[in-house]
């Protein structure tokens, strides 16, 4: 349930910041999400019962569901196209918090719990009130350091508005403004005046009857990176998402969000399902039972760090994003079969350390490919679209994967394996390589 929660909020949060970056700027829901996610974090901890906890780990979810729609088409619109390879880099610290996170669960928790059951004492008494608020200690923890994060990005790293969007907006003044404070900080100087702007919006090409997307995004990347930014803005968020169907769009929109929805259940439900697992294979009568399984679960996490870094090198090269995304996602599929057919606990924990890697490989390169892949009038909305959809998955994989792991405790890891099969396929189908459509 609380897993729900947490994805019912990123759910909601994906698609209202998505949409509101796209109506009203980047620059708001860059701050206001984390602000969330800190505020919320932090007064999880004071709870006082279950369903309060599953109310503040929904707006946790709202502020962390916008905050990647938001932050990558912010980052994405600052960076030259030569560069775009950051913005999958940059997922880096996705992983680093997982394992910050990991940490925190492994220092605080087996000591600060209800005693674990023994062989001489299946069910050990425990005062709640007392015995059991390790998890609220990991929670300030993780919510101090969110909000840590939240300062230096306020007071050191103070992003305008992007130009980007700006023009989109028809907002030359204010695009004139920050373009030249970006050359003054980058020891420049910066002559610019409205005759530099281009007037009108960018009409699209024909549709070609081969492959009408791919000739849209060449099209696209063959104009100057200004030119590029002006496009048509709609106010009404609906239009956005109409937008995103049309002939144009309507086969990259249908395979991208396929992909984070499948991706999300495969790997949501794989890691709702390996503490269970990792808990119930070891004997009932080692006392370090749950301490040997956050260690194990530290090392998973540890295991997707080089994934991000590996990823920002291997899209440069021949296989691009699509060959890259792939492979990952026809190797996570591999992995996890691995994992279902051994028994030795080293080997498992070898198979699911290579699990988060390709996973984390997969959804570094996604992270990046969907801001990409649009225009940047739709740009929010179509990450915060995709995202949000692939929040539902999240929500329903740990009712699901409770489920199944009643029934038998492989069957969470043969759906795993053909949702990431599923995810590579649709990888395979997508019209355009980003890659080779830089100018």
């Amino acid at each position: 349930m609380l897993s729900s929660s947490l994805f019912t909020g990123m759910m909601v949060g994906a698609f209202f910041w998505g949409s509101y970056s796209d109506s009203k700027g980047r620059k708001l829901p860059y701050t206001m999400t984390l602000a969330i996610t800190s505020f919320f974090g932090i007064f999880s901890c004071a709870a006082f019962s279950f369903w309060s906890l599953c109310l503040m780990m929904f707006f946790v979810g709202l502020g962390v569901g916008g905050n990647m729609p938001t932050d990558g088409a912010l980052y994405l619109e600052f960076l030259p196209r030569e560069q775009h390879y950051l913005l999958t880099f940059m997922s880096v610290f996705f992983s680093m918090g997982a394992v910050l996170s990991s940490i925190f669960g492994y220092l605080i928790l087996p000591s600060t719990s209800c005693p674990e059951p023994t062989l001489e004492t299946p069910h050990p008494s425990c005062d709640v009130a007392t015995e059991n608020n390790g998890w609220r200690w990991v929670f300030f923890s993780v919510g101090i350091t969110t909000l840590f994060m939240l300062c230096i990005r306020t007071f050191c790293f103070q992003l305008p508005e992007t130009p980007k969007f700006l023009m989109s907006q028809d907002r030359k003044n204010e695009t004139i403004i920050v373009l030249k404070n970006i050359a003054r900080m980058n020891g420049g100087d910066l002559t610019i005046s409205h005759q530099d702007l281009p007037n009108h919006p960018r009409t699209q090409n024909p549709l070609s009857a081969t492959s009408e997307e791919e000739e849209s995004f060449l099209d696209h990347s063959d104009h100057s990176e200004t030119t590029s930014l002006v496009l048509e803005s709609h106010s009404s968020l609906d239009s956005h998402w109409r937008q995103l169907l049309t002939p144009q769009w309507r086969k990259t929109t249908l395979l991208i969000v396929a992909i984070w929805t499948l991706t999300a259940m495969a790997y949501t439900m794989f890691n709702v399902f390996l503490p269970k697992y990792l808990e119930s294979s070891e004997e009932g009568g080692k006392i370090s039972i749950r301490k040997d399984v956050y260690w194990d679960y530290m090392v998973y996490s540890v295991a997707g760090v080089p994934g991000s870094v590996i990823a920002s090198y291997m899209i440069e090269t021949w296989l691009g994003r699509k060959g890259t995304m792939a492979l990952s996602a026809f190797g996570s599929a591999v992995a996890l079969f691995i994992f279902s057919v051994i028994n030795s606990r080293l080997t498992m924990l070898i198979s699911s350390s290579m699990v988060s890697f390709l996973a984390t490989l997969l959804y570094a390169v996604i992270y990046g490919y969907t801001p990409e892949v649009f225009d940047t009038n739709i740009r929010g909305t179509a990450v915060g679209t995709a995202a949000g959809i692939g929040r539902v998955a999240g929500i329903i994989s740990p009712v699901v994967c409770g489920m199944m792991f009643s029934i038998n405790n492989s069957i969470p890891l043969y759906t795993s394996v053909l949702g990431f099969t599923l995810v590579g396929v649709c990888i395979l189908l997508l019209p355009i390589e980003t890659r080779t459509c830089k100018s």
